[in-house]
């Protein structure tokens, strides 16, 4: 099936690829050059992503998708197993058939990574629910922290240790089973903060990440964040002013400061990003960004809320399709309306300015800058030839990697087939809707464990919504949990009584 779709859909760089291959090209150097993409991410997928393109110059990237796409597979299906070989096959062939499902399989990002182990996650969850275990457990908590260290904000996972405590037992067999669940989630991640904080100075699992919620989601999504919400809007809306709007791209296309509220830009987002850790100071660790995106749902909180669980919605009842690549233009680019930005190309994609934003160039002593030239020209300056010397190197290994990726062109009427199957799929709430149902009306076995895995899959979905807009990718890898959640009530054998 991979196979197949690989026809249709060849190997392509994925979200943020860059800033994963950063952190693989640099994982080995005490002092990097470019510590910010390292802090920002957890290690377990630039150590996935970067190797798939590194070795045999990319040769082995799709077939190690492949074997991770057949995994998760294979491990759902196993983990539906332990409520009936009917749910079992169901939850195999819905997967296989799964058009977006596969599709994220098909793009070199965390997605994939995440959801070969959240399957991995799953199935241990549903053999230590069976015959529950002190070290049946402990493989639970050790595969929380791998869902961590391939996106931080999985960390949260460890909420599902109260489903430990709901199983039958003693007192103390539950105490013994939450605490080898907990030892074994906690000490990886503790470890890695400490290493991070040797390294880097900064004792966390992952830099930046109290930024993301709520401020990514008010300032680009919802457009709340606003100078008047709060002393800490007023601070940031002062350092915009200085900073930004009296330089390059920002003076020369004459952006205003209520336009840079009003925007939604993720250019200018990034380069917020920045300019916390050059003005209010790298070990601020965006605390500024933090409490103005606070400030702006404490003002606006029925538009907030609304729009979470607008997002919430979308994530349950969208499918994902993979647009075609899109064809160089062969017109001059269009000029800004009006005489002040008349002789301006029009920045791409409806942003206020034109692209160019490198947030990954952030460090502690601002030894790299990006210096604007000309409203559209700009480039990077070091404080010496050392740090100089590592960022080419850097850079031309990047390349190289980004290299690795085929370069074939994918059949179109195939691409077209599969993304109109996706159209018709059954979408994560239908899933929901006739797992309840069947629960509701056949009592299946294991009802608990299935529940406590749609629930843990709805939750990584609440959280993200919480600080970030729609996106299919987002949903996708924890989407087979809810497809479990039907086969099992649906097909599910019966309770014994």
């Amino acid at each position: 099936m991979y196979s197949i779709r690989a026809i249709g859909w060849p190997l392509a760089g994925g979200r943020d690829l860059d800033e994963y291959l950063y952190d693989y090209i640099q994982f080995l150097d005490w002092h990097p050059a470019l510590p910010w993409s390292m802090l920002f991410r957890t290690p377990a997928t630039p150590l996935v992503l970067g190797p798939a393109l590194d070795v045999a110059d990319g040769a082995l990237a799709e077939p190690l998708l492949a074997i991770l796409f057949a995994a998760s597979v294979v491990a759902w299906a196993a983990a539906a197993r332990a409520f009936g070989v009917r749910a079992a096959l169901l939850v195999a062939v819905a997967l296989l058939v799964y058009p977006a499902y596969g599709l994220m399989f098909h793009e070199l990002s965390s997605e994939p990574v995440f959801a070969a182990a959240f399957a991995l996650w799953a199935l241990l969850v549903a053999r230590a629910a069976q015959r529950p275990s002190a070290r049946r457990f402990a493989y639970v908590g050790l595969a929380v922290a791998l869902l961590a260290f391939v996106r931080p904000g999985n960390a949260l996972l460890l909420v599902f240790v109260l489903f430990v405590l709901t199983l039958g037992g003693t007192w103390t067999q539950r105490t013994n089973w939450a605490t080898a669940f907990l030892a074994a989630a906690l000490l990886p991640l503790a470890a890695w903060a400490v290493l991070n904080g040797v390294r880097f100075g900064d004792y966390a699992l992952a830099r930046g990440g109290n930024a993301v919620i709520p401020f990514y989601r008010a300032f680009i999504t919802d457009r709340i964040v606003s100078p008047d919400n709060g002393p800490a809007s007023r601070r940031l809306a002062g350092a915009i002013q200085q900073h930004l709007l009296t330089r390059n791209p920002y003076r020369a296309y004459h952006v205003t400061l209520p336009e840079v509220f009003s925007s939604g830009s993720f250019r200018i987002h990034e380069d917020l990003y920045l300019l916390s850790d050059q003005v209010f100071g790298w070990d601020s660790n965006y605390s500024v960004l933090r409490k103005a995106g606070i400030e702006a749902v404490r003002k606006h909180p029925g538009k907030y809320t609304s729009g979470v669980l607008e997002t919430i919605w979308q994530q349950l009842s969208k499918s994902f399709f993979r647009s075609p690549p899109a064809e160089a233009s062969k017109r001059h680019p269009q000029a800004e309306p009006g005489a002040k930005r008349r002789r301006l190309p029009r920045p791409t994609e409806g942003q206020p300015i034109p692209a160019g934003q490198n947030v990954w160039i952030s460090r502690p002593d601002n030894c790299i800058r990006d210096v604007w030239t000309s409203p559209t020209g700009h480039h990077l300056t070091f404080c010496n030839r050392r740090v100089r010397r590592r960022v080419d190197e850097i850079l031309r290994e990047r390349g190289e990697l980004f290299g690795g990726l085929p370069d074939r062109k994918g059949n179109a009427q195939l691409a077209l087939r599969l993304n109109q199957l996706s159209r018709w799929f059954p979408r994560p709430i239908i899933w929901i809707a006739l797992g309840l149902l069947g629960i509701a009306w056949r009592r299946p076995r294991g009802t608990r464990t299935m529940i406590a895995l749609a629930l843990a899959a709805f939750f990584v979905i609440v959280f993200n919504a919480l600080g970030l807009f729609a996106d299919p990718h987002f949903a996708l890898p924890v989407a087979p949990a809810f497809i479990l959640l039907a086969a099992g009530g649906l097909l599910g054998g019966r309770a014994y009584h």
